[in-house]
């Protein structure tokens, strides 16, 4: 009976000591959008990448749009197929799984509608030197500084996903720590309270 209830005991700290660890595998996917791409990343909470894990792209209703496997970086990156909310799960292999929802207007859809100008105050003919003409339309430069705009966001993205990825802090650390003496001090107190007896 002794033997049992030692065994045990054992059992459970080891149970609470290793139960932590499966925290330390928690695994988290990123995801952005650059024109109609969708890029995601994997990773498990301690910066490894997620090789090969399922990548999955729902739309509202739950139906199934595509999937596809993440590289060797734990990336993953497809044409969105179609501009509405997206609920991206990735599926890391032993239970380890995490979502991500991309909005329609993160892809480009339901965007504000846009100012209409004020209307123009008539201006005294006054003879300033005419602009110089660029032979680009509107939407030409719309084009080049989205463009410029997705270059200089992307640095931007890699770090808020970077930050989402924390791992414990010390008050953490200091507090599974007491936690653990504490059960083995409750532990020593039963033993000694059954040994006091026999």
């Amino acid at each position: 009976m002794k033997r049992s209830i030692t065994v045990l005991m054992f059992v459970f700290l080891a149970g609470l000591i290793l139960a932590p660890l499966a925290s330390a595998h928690k695994v988290t996917i990123f995801a952005w959008a650059e024109g109609d791409t969708v890029y995601t990343e994997s990773k498990f909470s301690g910066g490894k990448r997620v090789i090969d894990g399922k990548v999955e792209v729902f739309d509202p209703a739950g139906t199934l749009l595509l999937d596809g496997q993440t590289n060797d970086k734990g990336e993953f990156s497809f044409k969105a197929p179609r501009i509405s909310d997206l609920k991206i799960v990735l599926t890391a292999g032993m239970g380890h799984q995490s979502s991500w929802t991309l909005s329609a207007a993160e892809l480009g859809g339901e965007s504000a509608a846009p100012v209409p100008p004020a209307p123009a105050a008539e201006t005294p003919d006054v003879s300033a030197p005419p602009a110089v003409a660029s032979g680009l339309t509107a939407e030409e430069i719309e084009a080049i500084v989205a463009r410029q705009l997705e270059q200089k966001i992307h640095p931007l993205t890699r770090m808020v996903a970077a930050a989402q990825d924390k791992g414990p802090s010390v008050s953490d650390v200091i507090g599974g720590i007491g936690y653990i003496i504490g059960l083995v001090g409750l532990g020593a107190y039963m033993r000694y309270r059954k040994d006091g007896r026999a």
